[in-house]
């Protein structure tokens, strides 16, 4: 049996994929497809992207790019072969990003608020519409929290060693994105209706993940080692996003 899991660097290696995921949405997602398409970004949060003239590619954008690069990340995880950490890091990566984005379409068709919401809003039928997004939303879910399941098996010999690799990360990324959420300038009406269901509805996967994984152990166990450098990382990068990115960025214009 392998060692234990190393709980702080599992716990590291959360908030910096959770940083990540958010800055692709609202940053190479809405942001630099605004500036593509001809719009004047305004402002950067960690909860949002102003922008002048935001358009249907624009609202799409940041959730497409999450899928994409979630895609990317666990095709890489699997390429990552015996580099345990690497390996485990590409997976939490694929997860923060996988998770929210397909949860978005269900997120959006239940409460008709969000991305997609903004993406459907001038179309007809705008019930059957919400309709078709919730369940294709959840049809995708469900297909990658399998995907998911099924790559982290190897760090998962036993079901209970879930605990430390797939809900411990869960809970770490969820309070640090309410802790940069509670800071936006739109304040605490934006934090409720927002932060707090993407953060802790969007990656809930991760929660129930356990279940949907194969009982049988195809590849030799893998471990999340002690590697303080992930630790530095986290640190340096958590506490400036918190103060910098969660206050806000403006841009002039």
């Amino acid at each position: 049996m392998p060692q234990r899991h190393n709980k702080a660097t599992i716990v590291s290696m959360a908030i910096i994929a959770s940083a990540a995921a958010t800055l692709l949405h609202e940053g190479l997602g809405h942001g630099v497809t605004a500036w593509l398409r001809g719009d004047i970004p305004t402002e950067l949060t960690s909860n949002h992207l102003s922008a002048l003239h935001a358009d249907h590619w624009v609202e799409a954008a940041g959730t497409l790019v999450n899928l994409s690069i979630g895609a990317i990340a666990l095709t890489a995880s699997q390429a990552a072969g015996r580099r345990a950490n690497l390996r485990y890091f590409l997976w939490i990566l694929a997860a923060l990003n996988l998770l929210p984005g397909a949860g978005y379409f269900m997120f959006s068709g239940i409460f008709g608020f969000g991305d997609w919401q903004a993406v459907i809003r001038d179309l007809p039928h705008q019930a059957l519409l919400r309709v078709i997004m919730t369940i294709s939303g959840a049809a995708l879910y469900v297909f990658v929290v399998r995907l998911l399941a099924v790559a982290v098996k190897p760090f998962c010999p036993e079901r209970s060693t879930y605990n430390d690799v797939g809900r411990l990360p869960y809970y770490a990324a969820c309070l640090f994105s309410c802790a940069a959420g509670a800071l936006d300038p739109l304040g605490l009406k934006l934090f409720f209706v927002s932060t707090v269901p993407a953060a802790f509805g969007g990656s809930s996967g991760l929660m129930w993940a356990d279940s949907l994984m194969p009982a049988r152990q195809t590849e030799e166990a893998l471990s999340v080692c002690r590697q303080p450098a992930w630790w530095v990382v986290a640190a340096i990068l958590g506490i400036s996003y918190i103060f910098f990115i969660g206050r806000g960025i403006r841009f002039a214009h």
